[in-house]
């Protein structure tokens, strides 16, 4: 089976079993991808808020 990804787009793509799951950037954060038995499992994903400074 062959499928077709935009390359001109930013992300993660993850493929399992023949099905792509799109991941989408955000501005500021971290993905963590949790394995199991060699498949994926989860993705947790944890958003950070950053504080501008005042001058």
């Amino acid at each position: 089976m062959t499928q077709q990804i935009n390359t001109s787009e930013n992300g993660v793509y993850i493929v399992q079993d023949g099905i792509i799951t799109p991941l989408k950037p955000k501005p500021f954060g971290q993905d963590t991808i949790v394995w199991h038995n060699g498949q994926v499992l989860d993705v947790e994903r944890a958003e950070r808020i950053r504080i501008k400074k005042s001058k």
